[in-house]
């Protein structure tokens, strides 16, 4: 799984764009379609939502996976962003970009072709 980051506080907080951060918001907007259209009217609430499910499992996926991350903020994102700072909505994206994203490998073939008779 693929994870990025904001930068609170001076602090980089991991976003994780999860199955179950999938599950919450499809909860909390019906869809995914739902949210990225409350997303495009630049709706407070719904950024503000969208970051906070994507920090929680950030936290969660770095602590299973051991990775080295700052503490759970004390508070929700919003009350450390400020509103002019497009940031908030540049790491959702990132987030789900970075989610959606598939690296492949390819395996080179070891064989010898056969000489036709």
């Amino acid at each position: 799984m693929k994870i990025s980051y904001i930068n609170l506080l001076g602090k980089d907080y991991p976003l994780c764009f999860s199955l179950s951060a999938t599950e919450k918001l499809t909860e909390e907007f019906g869809s995914l379609e739902n949210m990225q259209s409350a997303m495009g009217e630049n709706s407070v609430k719904a950024i503000t939502k969208i970051l906070d499910v994507l920090l929680e499992a950030g936290q969660k996926y770095c602590s299973v996976a051991g990775i080295e991350c700052p503490p759970p903020l004390p508070c929700r994102a919003a009350d450390v962003i400020d509103l002019s700072d497009p940031e908030a909505v540049t790491a959702i994206f990132r987030a789900m970009k970075a989610g959606n994203d598939r690296e492949v490998e390819v395996a080179e073939k070891n064989a010898v072709a056969t000489p036709e008779n």
